[in-house]
């Protein structure tokens, strides 16, 4: 182990099992750093205090991502914020952003979260993997302050893996799918002029054929969660063509079941979660290659063998 690293056993407790159980561990050291998590695609989480600011990786898009790709910030006004961040030395980009009147801190909070549990999602999706504590790790570009309790993530996580279940089958092989839009019937009208949600459309337009769901989120701006979810609502109106999934090996889900035919969550339209006055930014769950159920199989230093779910109490609200 480097210098840099940190292994909660060395402050009297067990060797952690899995990353869930690490997470656990470190919340109760109120420990700031990051564990780097090598899977397929991996990533980073970003800890303050215990708390979940911020998880980087590869299968979803990151809070600026999800910025500026929707076009909520420009990007002029963007690097005018990097440049103020960087010349005022604090390193605070989401605050030089609110300061220059680039976003509200609201929203910006809505967003930082989103990107934290659709990071957590894609953990869930991926293989299990091998994880590093890393201390004086240096931080997020954008973090959600002061963060996301790690049991209220892995809770998160489950209820959107379980949901994404009922409704469609193993979120993993709807996430390695590759999409385009339904072929017109002879003599019909096709899925472009169809009387559907916008943001249908929009996934229609972006759907090529070689895009995956998480492609696609991040060709829009927009989660990849959120965008399994309408992807299973368009499927059920048989708007797509479903290319066959790329054969990856998955772990298995631990999501608690229930009972078939549940409804999904209300279609509302609205991308982001309003905010209640007084109330903290719902939490989730991260499972998979990087986060699941605390109490999986011990593996020393090793990511956990299951994989729980994802969602947040406001569902399509809470992703962009």
């Amino acid at each position: 182990m480097s210098a840099n690293t940190h292994d909660p056993a060395q402050n009297g407790g067990r060797p952690a099992r899995n990353v869930p159980a690490l997470l656990l561990a470190l919340r109760e050291e109120d420990f700031t750093g990051s564990v780097v998590v090598s899977s397929a695609p991996g990533g980073t989480i970003h800890l303050e205090r215990g708390l979940i600011t911020a998880i980087e990786t590869p299968g979803a898009p990151t809070a600026e991502t999800l910025l500026l790709k929707s076009g909520r910030v420009g990007q002029a006004d963007w690097a005018a914020a990097e440049t103020a961040a960087s010349t005022v030395g604090a390193g605070d980009l989401g605050a030089a952003l609110v300061a220059r009147g680039s976003i509200g801190a609201a929203e910006l909070e809505a967003v930082c979260a989103s990107a934290v549990f659709d990071g957590a999602f894609a953990l869930v999706l991926s293989p299990p993997g091998e994880w590093e504590t890393v201390e004086a790790a240096p931080p997020a570009g954008l973090a959600l302050r002061p963060g996301i309790e790690p049991k209220r993530l892995f809770e998160e996580t489950a209820r959107r893996t379980a949901l994404l279940t009922r409704a469609w089958g193993p979120p993993g092989e709807l996430a390695r799918t590759r999409i385009r839009p339904a072929a017109a019937p002879a003599g019909g009208a096709g899925p472009a002029t169809a009387r559907i949600p916008a943001r249908h459309r929009e996934i229609l337009a972006a759907a090529t054929g070689r895009r995956t769901a998480r492609d696609i989120g991040f060709a829009l701006g927009r989660g990849v969660f959120a965008v399994l979810l309408d992807l299973v609502r368009m499927d059920a109106r048989q708007l797509l063509h479903r290319e066959p999934a790329d054969t990856v090996p998955m772990a298995p889900s631990v999501a608690p079941r229930t009972a078939p035919g549940e409804p999904l969550p209300a279609d509302t339209g609205q991308p982001l979660p309003r905010r209640v006055p007084g109330a903290r930014t719902p939490g989730g769950a991260v499972t998979g290659g990087a986060v699941t159920a605390p109490d999986g199989p011990p593996r020393a230093q090793r990511a956990a063998t299951t994989e729980p779910p994802d969602t947040t109490a406001t569902t399509e609200k809470s992703t962009p």
